[in-house]
């Protein structure tokens, strides 16, 4: 091989491993990390309990806003950090994120899951939400007339149930990867007139958009054996429970335009809304979507990352929903949709 060859070679070789190395830096989405959050404990109900939370730099001289972003079951409040990366949107629009820590690990979401040592304990959750809040409110001031709540999972059932038992201190709600629960209904036979919205995708295997039983893998392996953890209602039927208190319901279907371009699916959209009360229950519905934070950036480690879907961008769409229960001040101003 001549020297020009050879030189010719060896610059084919660095492009091609420089190319894709570029492309895929670009594409890591930006993160508030961990340590530019505070991390603190409180007692509540004689339990430790612990939290993290960001301030916006920009924040206003005026009460702020909350929004609470709960993990999933085996979660935590640091992973949900990275996997929404709601603390970015906290710093453009100027609310306060805080990011709990379930109980082992997990909440009591009133599903009463035997293999659950939270639920075993029935440790008093939103007692602990009631606390954060008061804790929050002495480092600065809150605006109680926006608090927000917004979890994945074992997360969004606990959502629901912090507005059935907390719709005194939470203006909305939204569930992703969650429909409602059987034990939700047992404790809040009716509803209260809240904003609530749902993401779901059709091929949760957790999750079942039908109804039926929430089946947890034993580990990570594949086929794993799965665990039984609690009954639900379909998806739909999930909607018409939380409109259920409306006085007169308007309901309307449509499709939202897919983000992924290489694998084009239109996302079903359901919206019904209550024509006295302004409140509006939606539902996002993505055909073969799994059990997932859409466009959530997930890891395992500092070595694996990666996004999960780009289906649908699930903070735009919480934050865009918080945005419009709030009734006199905006959280958000002209933020675009992400679909």
């Amino acid at each position: 091989m001549t020297l020009v060859l050879q030189k010719s070679f060896r610059f084919t070789q660095i492009l091609m491993f420089t190319i894709p190395f570029t492309f895929f830096c670009k594409s890591l989405p930006s993160v508030v990390p961990v340590k530019d959050h505070t991390l603190e404990s409180i007692v509540s109900d004689g339990i430790i309990r612990t939290f993290r939370y960001y301030i916006p730099k920009n924040k206003s001289n005026s009460r702020l806003p909350i929004v609470f972003i709960l993990h999933g079951g085996g979660g935590s409040g640091e992973g949900m950090i990275y996997l929404s990366r709601m603390s970015e949107k906290a710093e453009e629009y100027g609310f306060i994120a805080v990011y709990p820590d379930g109980f082992a690990n997990r909440w009591n979401d009133g599903r009463n899951i035997p293999h659950s040592l939270t639920d075993k304990r029935n440790t008093k959750d939103v007692l602990f939400f009631r606390d954060m809040v008061q804790f929050l409110d002495k480092q600065i001031p809150v605006d109680y007339s926006r608090i927000h709540a917004v979890g994945i999972s074992n997360g969004g059932f606990m959502t629901q149930r912090l507005l059935c038992e907390a719709q005194d201190l939470f203006r909305s709600g939204y569930s992703v990867a969650a429909v409602t629960s059987k034990g939700i209904v047992d404790i809040c036979p009716t509803p209260p007139t809240k904003s609530i919205g749902f993401i779901m995708g059709t091929a949760d295997d957790v999750i079942p958009i039908h109804g039926g039983t929430v089946s947890i893998p034993k580990d990570m392996t594949p086929n794993a054996d799965r665990i039984p953890a609690g009954e639900v209602l379909s998806f739909a039927d999930s909607l018409k429970f939380w409109s259920k208190g409306f006085s007169c319901k308007t309901e309307a279907k449509g499709k939202k335009r897919h983000l992924n371009q290489f694998w084009k699916r239109d996302i079903e959209y359901t919206k019904l809304t209550d024509c006295m009360h302004e409140e509006v229950v939606e539902g996002y519905l993505i055909p073969g979507g799994g059990h997932i934070w859409p466009n959530g950036f997930y890891y395992q480690n500092e070595k694996q990352y990666g996004y999960l879907s780009k289906d649908l961008d699930a903070r735009e769409i919480v934050i865009q929903f918080f945005r419009k229960a709030e009734s006199k001040e905006k959280l958000v101003n002209n933020a675009p949709f992400g679909n």
